[in-house]
């Protein structure tokens, strides 16, 4: 009985150091005002889901800045390899092994692409990169998934949440041919 008490402890102790922890870095989290936030993915095909076969591959990075008018992300979106050409580039609202809707747009080629919102970038062939700044006027949804048109916060919330993804499609690979959930 004794050694089942000194287990127990130990795990509890153990337990309780995490859980300290844990309120540690989310009140780190919660007072980043006026600092920057860095986010990151690696896009790969066997990201996709379903999974793709091609050995394409990219990178997004990221960095959500405190303006006065509000918070913005200041992004790169970097791809190569692709087998098909590329049609259009987002940032989807989703779990790793789920898929969802668009919230905000990197690029789209029209046509194919025609409901891209106006001032949405060319994608270019690979290899590429591109940058952009996306604030509240570029999140176009999804509202099915309750963000609203408009909402950078709820959209910021999915992404730091770890629940968003970078997706690149192309002509081979309509539904996404490299992916990257960020973190």
């Amino acid at each position: 009985m004794l050694r089942l008490t000194r287990v127990t402890a130990a795990l509890l102790a153990a337990i309780a150091a995490v859980g300290l922890g844990m309120t540690t870095v989310a009140t780190a989290d919660d007072d980043n005002h006026g600092r920057h936030r860095h986010l990151r993915a690696r896009l790969a095909a066997h990201n996709e889901v379903p999974i793709v076969i091609s050995d394409a591959k990219g990178r997004f990075s990221g960095r959500i800045n405190d303006t006065p008018s509000g918070p913005e992300l200041e992004w790169e979106l970097s791809y190569d390899g692709l087998e098909g050409t590329v049609t259009q580039a987002h940032i989807h609202v989703g779990q790793p092994f789920a898929s969802g809707g668009i919230m905000l747009w990197f690029c789209a080629n029209n046509p194919p692409i025609t409901n891209a919102p106006a001032g949405t970038q060319t994608c270019p062939a690979p290899p590429a990169t591109i940058s952009g700044t996306f604030s509240a006027a570029n999140v176009v949804g999804p509202t099915g998934q309750a963000i609203p048109v408009g909402s950078f916060e709820d959209a910021l919330e999915a992404i730091l949440g770890g629940n968003a993804y970078a997706n690149v499609h192309s002509t081979s690979a309509p539904g996404g041919e490299l992916r990257g959930q960020i973190r």
